[in-house]
């Protein structure tokens, strides 16, 4: 069976992950276990000594990985550590394979932990053509060209993607609007009362779209638009936005995920509380056109009504 992608060199990246064919958006592309952990907060210590706890040939492996500058064996595994590990729940992995992949601020894929399967695994968000490299994001969305370079520094090299390059202003346009919008909307979340029409959240969504973000960040917004719906009574236009947040969450980590279940619940609440208050409006007009809900026939004349007629 032919691989959906494969490591060749990147321009000005070393090396990243091609696809050899299409693949649809929402398709496994990568499930990995991790080749060690190391719990959160960290030491270099730690990291060493679960180095030194994997087979001669796993570390030759790990070794082959990126380091920026380090000029002893020890040096080296923590900085391949501190450039290639990933978040993984309360622990930080590295996952060779994953590690292949690399950043850009508009990715095509999607990196995931998925506690059930204790795998990483990556899903390709959008559809993504034959011989196109696959690319992850390695930074939150919310932030302009500047301070995402400053992070990315970390990781020793400068993004050229389109939102760092050709489309750099627009982008930064869009960036710098959705910080203040996604402030705003952390904001609002601490109101307990009834709120106005959850604009910033809708605005996000759209922006987020503009930017060609299609990914989890797009989900969170559908989700804080769900909840802002909701708080405005508008229990319908929740059910919408919650919807596509459980699409775009099975896109992004898999029918198999944890995260997919509770996206899932909250839909199906919001499901019910609509249902029900449907039924609450319905419910007067048919008792005023003398009408039965249970039935949906006229109920018998009390004996009150038989004696007057």
């Amino acid at each position: 069976m032919t691989p959906i992608y494969t490591v060749s060199p990147s321009p000005e990246k070393g090396l990243g992950c091609f696809s050899t064919k299409l693949i649809p958006t929402g398709t496994l592309i990568l499930s990995e276990t991790p080749l060690f952990n190391v719990r959160e907060p960290r030491t270099n210590a730690a990291v060493l000594a679960a180095f030194l706890n994997i087979t001669k040939s796993e570390q030759e492996n790990y070794l082959t990985l990126y380091a920026q500058t380090a000029t002893t064996r020890d040096a080296k595994v923590i900085d391949i550590f501190n450039s290639n590990a990933w978040q993984t729940g309360s622990r930080t992995s590295i996952c060779p394979q994953a590690a292949r992949f690399n950043h850009s601020c508009v990715p095509n894929a999607s990196f995931a932990w998925n506690s059930r399967l204790g795998k990483v695994t990556v899903h390709a968000v959008t559809a993504i053509p034959a011989n196109t490299e696959i690319l992850l994001s390695y930074e939150r969305p919310y932030q302009v060209g500047s301070a995402r370079r400053e992070k990315l520094s970390a990781y020793g090299f400068v993004c050229s993607c389109v939102a760092c390059g050709s489309g750099a202003e627009a982008s930064d346009i869009r960036r710098a609007r959705m910080v203040l919008l996604d402030a705003r909307i952390r904001c609002q979340r601490r109101q307990l009362w009834r709120s106005a029409i959850p604009k910033a959240e809708v605005e996000l969504v759209r922006i987020l779209k503009e930017e060609a973000i299609v990914g989890e960040a797009l989900g969170l917004a559908h989700h804080d638009a769900a909840v802002g719906w909701r708080k405005y009574g508008r229990v319908d236009l929740a059910v919408r936005h919650a919807a596509k947040e459980l699409e775009i969450c099975i896109i992004c980590f898999g029918p198999d995920s944890s995260s997919v279940d509770t996206t899932r619940a909250f839909l199906l609440e919001l499901k019910a509380q609509l249902a029900k208050e449907s039924l609450l409006v319905s419910e007067p007009v048919l008792l005023a056109e003398g009408v039965s809900h249970s039935t949906g026939r006229r109920p018998p004349r009390p004996i009150w009504a038989v004696y007057r007629a």
